[in-house]
């Protein structure tokens, strides 16, 4: 394997600053990535809660003046060096009048639960600085990685404005879709502001999108290929509208450079070395999980008689985690021999659903509001079963997370969830888990109530919990498939076929949006 040059430009990086499953499969990545050898830097917003690993050293690197419709922002960088083998970070800040990320929250404002209304801004602009910091560094990159509607124009200008640029020359681009569910739709008058005049923006150009300008469409246009985070859902978000969110036609036309690949976990997700659990345990000792069963149950002030299974979520609480399953099919849940321990922020519909739950119910239901990492571990740790109902579910960590503790998950099979919970059989004691076909209060309660009844027979939970324990849900296969991506992406521009504005317009610039 050659050693690449890889920049990852994305909103979120764990540890630093997160929200949900981008930070933690880019951290992964990133972290494999540079443990292969390969020079990685993640650029990132400079938001002022960035959380630097230990012994981690930081330097400013100047800043540069970055072309913003007619005019100039200024942008600040620090360069961020990991102690160990780990990525470097570009932080990326705004020393304009607004200060785009001096500000609490990444994507909305924690005091009212709304996105910021200056978000197209903040994540253009940011696209635009961070190649500009990239720039600053002298180096010469080989890809070119961006994730999400927040980096999506980073593709765009590589190939435009920046198609000229040292630094860039002979590079590869690949875009991750991360959740095809929030693009970044904007009115038009964004399109001056990324340094593109009117021209341009006309029905079904690359820039339009039923008479607004979508970010997540112009990555799709513009990047030598197209990952999204499950196979499955390489195929969902082709097919309709209920995946593909009004982009399943132009994902069609590019099927042939899209790319369905699992995310791995990180070693932090270990019942054997965990810090934050009441007992460490793995296959061998799989008895001593129960002390952490009761370790929580103890936690959400649950009484220790009688003994019930414990279920668990932990989510963004927003309508495509399918938590109005849970509103609708409330009285059959609770109906069911069974707690329930809740985490999540986001939505007041959800968040007064499961507080009144908790209020009504506190010998069953317990929420926690606020995101805790170290109760995360303690809940994946002690509970039985793991519930994700998701309306759609792109690729999903949590059902890993559950499998590598011997938590058996019950999900919707959708996404990332179908590709990675296979439906336990008693006959042959294959499976790691419990699988609901069709988006449904009835049958989601149906199938957790088969769970709790498969729980009661000690062998065969033995044989589920030892399934999902025993498979490898770490980076190495993933990071394997994402070389493999670059490789193909490189050889690509290497053969002479490097997108410009004008080829890009000629693809894909057909009947259809």
């Amino acid at each position: 394997m050659t050693p690449l040059s890889i920049l990852h430009i994305a909103s979120e990086l764990a540890p630093l600053a997160q929200v949900g499953g981008l930070g933690d499969m880019l951290g992964g990545l990133s972290a494999e990535q540079a443990r292969r050898g390969h020079r990685v830097l993640v650029a990132l917003p400079h938001y002022p809660f960035v959380n630097l690993p230990a012994g981690a050293s930081r330097c400013p690197i100047g800043g540069a003046e970055v072309p913003w419709g007619m005019g100039r922002e200024k942008a600040t960088f620090e360069l961020v060096e990991p102690s160990g083998s780990g990525p470097r970070v570009l932080l990326v800040g705004h020393a304009g009048a607004r200060r785009f990320y001096d500000r609490p929250g990444i994507y909305d404002d924690p005091a009212t639960g709304e996105g910021y209304a200056d978000n197209a801004e903040r994540f253009l602009f940011f696209a635009r600085a961070a190649l500009e910091g990239a720039k600053q560094l002298g180096e010469r990159f080989d890809v070119l990685h961006a994730h999400d509607q927040q980096g999506a124009w980073a593709p765009c200008f590589v190939r435009t404005h920046d198609q000229h640029e040292p630094a860039f020359g002979g590079m590869a681009t690949v875009f991750t879709v991360h959740n095809l569910g929030y693009q970044g739709i904007h009115d038009s008058w964004v399109l001056a502001m990324a340094g593109f005049g009117t021209d341009q923006f006309y029905p079904g150009g690359i820039f339009e999108f039923w008479g607004r300008v979508n970010f997540m469409k112009v990555g799709l246009a513009f990047a030598d290929l197209i990952t999204t985070v499950s196979p499955r859902h390489a195929v969902e978000i082709q097919t309709s509208g209920e995946f593909g969110f009004g982009l399943e036609g132009l994902l069609a036309r590019r099927s042939a450079d899209l790319r369905g690949i699992l995310s791995g976990i990180d070693d932090s997700w270990n019942p054997g070395t965990d810090p934050w659990i009441a007992r460490r345990y793995d296959l061998e000792c799989l008895d001593r999980k129960s002390e952490n069963r009761a370790a929580l149950a103890a936690e959400c002030g649950f009484a220790s008689t009688p003994d019930l299974p414990l279920v668990g979520l932990v989510s963004r609480l927003v309508e495509q985690k399918g938590l109005d399953l849970i509103e609708q099919g409330e009285a059959e849940l609770l109906k069911l021999e069974a707690r329930y321990v809740f985490m999540g922020e986001g939505s007041a519909r959800y968040v007064q659903l499961f507080e009144r739950m908790s209020r009504e119910h506190p010998d069953r239901v317990h929420f926690r509001r606020q995101r805790d990492e170290a109760f995360v571990h303690r809940l994946e740790a002690g509970s039985d079963l793991y519930l994700m109902p998701s309306r759609y579910e792109p690729g999903g960590l949590n059902q890993l997370y559950s499998q590598r503790y011997g938590t058996v998950p019950v999900v919707h099979a959708v996404g990332g969830l179908a590709d990675t919970v296979e439906p336990f059989d008693p006959l042959t004691g294959k499976g790691t888990g419990f699988r609901f076909d069709r988006f449904d209060a009835g049958e989601m309660v149906a199938t957790l109530r088969h769970a709790i009844t498969l729980r009661r027979q000690p062998e065969l939970w033995r044989r589920i919990q030892k399934n999902g324990m025993s498979r490898d849900f770490t980076w190495r296969a993933p990071a394997d498939r994402y070389d493999a991506v670059y490789a193909e992406a490189r050889e690509r521009i290497a053969s002479g076929h490097v997108p410009t504005l004008e080829s890009v317009k000629e693809q894909l610039e057909v009947k259809g949006r």
